[in-house]
């Protein structure tokens, strides 16, 4: 709106500059008369390079050169200095060439000051839109690290839970092994308790009690949860040792022990007497 505002300002005031016989200098200093035609008043942007470089050291020349061009551009271009930093960092001289297509350049950001400052804000909402994006992706990052960290603390939690249940099973497992060990040595008749069979009768050093559990992996296991091997491992295995020993069941039990159970008890006797011979 501005520029076509201003173009009937600066015809008007091309044709007072015509009447008025006005002509701009020329490189060698004489004034010469240039077609309205070769310039476009309503833009920083001439008709031809050489017209605007003419124009624009015209306005350089003298105060009326520099009012006329104002009038005609809609703003001064007499205004910008014609140096600029060099590559080791003094001011060096520009060339008419790239002097005139600095002050255009200017120009045009001076006239077009909307654009630019539309173009600002627009890439402040951009720079805006990013820091969101960027700060949101930190965020869900970060719940993320809350999430597994909580999932992590729940697990660690059960896992805890979960060995205290297997002591606690254990503990108990090694109190009725050690008790049911008592009460069948203090049984006046050992073959009076034999009649359904050994194997049935025998405390069995597994958690459950139970023959059909006995390997070694359990087996050592349940000796290494036993109160007694925190308190001195070499002692309970000796008194196991005894214990499980094939001729000491044998006696024990005497016929009523048969073939299948003598192998369980050999097998068991040998995990101890393993377990004995380490830590000898």
């Amino acid at each position: 709106m501005e520029a076509q505002a201003s173009e009937p300002c600066a015809e008007a005031e091309y044709s007072k500059a015509r009447a008025s016989k006005f002509s701009f200098k020329s490189k060698s200093g004489r004034r010469s008369r240039r077609s309205r035609h070769d310039m476009d008043a309503t833009s920083p942007q001439p008709a031809t390079e050489e017209a605007f470089r003419e124009s624009l050291f015209d306005a350089l020349a003298d105060d009326e050169g520099a009012a006329y061009w104002e009038g005609v551009y809609g703003q001064p271009v007499h205004v910008y200095p014609d140096t600029r930093p060099g590559p080791d960092g003094k001011l060096e001289r520009m060339t008419e060439e790239e002097y005139a297509d600095y002050v255009r350049g200017k120009m045009w950001e001076k006239s077009h000051q909307h654009i630019l400052e539309e173009r600002a804000t627009r890439e402040e909402a951009r720079r805006k839109r990013k820091e969101q994006r960027a700060h949101v992706r930190e965020h869900v990052a970060h719940e993320e690290q809350e999430r597994e960290r909580m999932l992590q603390q729940v697990e660690d939690s059960l896992k805890r839970g979960a060995e205290r249940k297997r002591a606690r099973e254990a503990e108990a497992a090694w109190h009725n092994y050690v008790k049911r060990w008592e009460n069948l040595k203090s049984a006046e008749n050992t073959s009076q308790e034999t009649d359904f069979g050994a194997r049935k009768l025998i405390p069995w050093p597994v958690v459950s009690g139970n023959a059909k559990h006995v390997s070694p992996e359990e087996i050592e296991r349940f000796l290494r949860s036993a109160v007694a091997w925190k308190d001195d491992p070499a002692a309970l295995l000796k008194v196991e040792r005894v214990r499980w020993h094939p001729d000491k069941m044998q006696q024990r039990f005497g016929q009523h022990i048969d073939a299948d159970t003598m192998k369980s008890v050999t097998a068991v006797f040998q995990v101890i007497d393993r377990l004995w011979t380490e830590r000898r």
